[in-house]
């Protein structure tokens, strides 16, 4: 049976990975990665060594599921190119802003229509 310090040692691994993932695929710097949040870098680092917060893992479950998204249908070095670039659909904002803002729902809905579209 794993004690509880091999329990807490392995999600504190986990949130690490998530974080690093989600960093990875929008090209963010740590403090990019807090401004997504709505937290200061050094919440952040508390993340990584105590583990992500249990009122916020499902948002960075969310958001690591869009990027992953983003990484299975777009050219992954355009990525952090393609979330920087301010849309019309997103009322101007991009795509990091509207996850901040309206979160990862919003930029699916995006994705929906942007996917779909076909021209007129």
């Amino acid at each position: 049976m794993a004690s509880a310090l091999t329990k807490a040692k392995a999600r504190d691994d986990r949130s690490g990975a998530m974080l690093d993932a989600i960093r990875e695929i929008f090209g963010l710097s740590e403090s990019d990665l807090a401004d997504l949040f709505r937290v200061r870098a050094p919440s952040v680092y508390g993340w990584r060594a105590a583990g992500i917060p249990d009122a916020r893992r499902a948002s960075v479950e969310r958001i690591l599921d869009l990027a992953t998204v983003l990484r299975r249908e777009i050219k992954a070095s355009r990525i952090p190119q393609i979330v920087r670039t301010p849309d019309d659909w997103l009322g101007g904002k991009t795509i990091l802003e509207t996850i901040r803002d309206d979160g990862p729902e919003a930029v699916y809905a995006y994705l929906h229509r942007l996917f779909s579209y076909a021209g007129a």
